[in-house]
């Protein structure tokens, strides 16, 4: 259990075995990610990409599920122009939060079939693949992200199947394909 401010991860980690046990596939995505990659950059939350496909029944599950662990939860569903499904926000009693992404727009399905498990605080975890990490990295966008993305690309490049790269950024258009080779010839 968090004891206090800045636990964030800690949090996350509360969260993952009800994630298990619901069999709902996930990956932490975010600021972890980005140090897992050697980019490391403060964030005052954790956030993970998990998978809940079929009836909104288990979008439901989840939540009173989430609250039963005592969390404040709020479901935020992305209409058809957000790139983002949805989100459900948890933050507990010493304002610690996670965001739990129900999919991006444009994402591999096989996303979840190339994480990568790691250790965190004595916790198995699953982290986002580099490529496809990156390749939705490019899709956001923002300052942050490309920062992100840049510091990636200098520390883990030998890492990266630039393949399966290139193909992850074609599913999320031509826009962030052209971002991506931007990126590939900067120096």
């Amino acid at each position: 259990m968090t004891a206090g401010p800045g636990q964030s991860a800690q949090l996350l980690l509360e969260v993952v075995p009800l994630l298990d046990r619901l069999a709902i596939p996930h990956a932490i995505v975010g600021a972890l990610a980005a140090s897992y990659f050697g980019v490391v950059r403060g964030s005052l939350d954790a956030d993970a990409i998990i998978s809940v496909s079929g009836p909104t029944t288990r979008i439901d599950q989840l939540v009173l599920s989430l609250k039963k662990l005592g969390l404040s939860v709020s479901l935020r569903m992305g209409d058809p122009s957000d790139p983002l499904i949805g989100v459900i926000s948890l933050e507990d009693s010493h304002h610690n939060r996670v965001d739990l992404i129900l999919g991006i727009r444009g994402m591999d399905p096989a996303a979840f079939s190339r994480v990568v498990e790691t250790s965190l605080l004595g916790s198995t975890i699953r982290i986002i693949g580099i490529e496809d990490f990156i390749a939705m990295k490019l899709f956001a966008g923002g300052p942050i992200d490309l920062n992100d993305v840049r510091g990636v690309l200098e520390i883990s490049r030998s890492m990266i199947k630039m393949d399966l790269l290139r193909q992850l950024a074609i599913h999320f258009g031509p826009q962030t394909r052209a971002s991506l080779e931007t990126l590939l010839t900067e120096k």
